[in-house]
């Protein structure tokens, strides 16, 4: 193999992890401090509601701005109070299958209109979950026929080239739509589970 291409390949490759665990780094960073603003939020919001027990109305809307700041600790994102209750309800059904964490990746992906619980995908969300399948499974496809080309000696700078790339773009991929990932399974679990309440019904009657 020729040893400048060696290099060349090795160094992008490099770059190109270097660039994605730098943008991991500042992801982390930027929610860490989000993190710890909520937390003095909550507070300054708990001091508020002790100073104010003299005026009932104030003090109700402070409550209710707390509590929605308390979810944003829970689960991540700041969640409506007309949608909390909903949330931990369903969070309570699937224990053991589905964290905080899980709920607060597919909150931006849910279908509003969908009941009892919104955590199905909204329409452009499932046309892009699907992409991303399809974009991995052509990932998959390019390594297969770069390791052969490879193994058969048909061009061996054009064959690495091709599994470094389509590995690369397969990781990158499947990391960026991890949230999508869990938000598609977060739907699953939930179809699942109102086909089995609506088999128990019928059983039932």
């Amino acid at each position: 193999m020729d040893t400048e291409f060696t290099i060349k390949l090795v160094t992008a490759t490099v770059a190109s992890v270097g660039a994605l665990l730098g943008s991991l780094h500042y992801l982390t960073t930027r929610q860490s401090v989000r993190y710890q603003n909520s937390k003095t939020e909550m507070e300054l919001l708990s001091q508020s509601i002790a100073a104010h027990e003299a005026e009932p109305d104030l003090k109700k809307f402070l409550l209710d701005v707390r509590k929605e700041k308390i979810s944003f600790l829970v689960f991540g994102i700041p969640i409506p109070n007309a949608d909390i209750e909903r949330v931990i309800a369903y969070y309570r059904k699937a224990e053991g299958k589905v964290t905080t964490g899980d709920i607060a990746k597919a909150w931006q992906y849910r279908d509003p209109c969908t009941k009892p619980l919104s955590f199905q995908l909204r329409g452009s969300f499932k046309k892009q979950y699907i992409g991303t399948q399809a974009y991995g499974v052509f990932c998959i496809l390019a390594t297969t026929v770069g390791v052969l080309a490879w193994v058969f000696d048909v061009d061996v700078k054009q064959a690495v080239a091709l599994v470094c790339v389509a590995l690369v773009s397969f990781v990158l991929v499947t990391v960026m739509s991890q949230d999508l990932y869990t938000a598609a399974r977060l739907a699953k679990l939930e179809k699942k589970h109102n086909l089995l309440e609506a088999t128990d019904e019928s059983s039932s009657s």
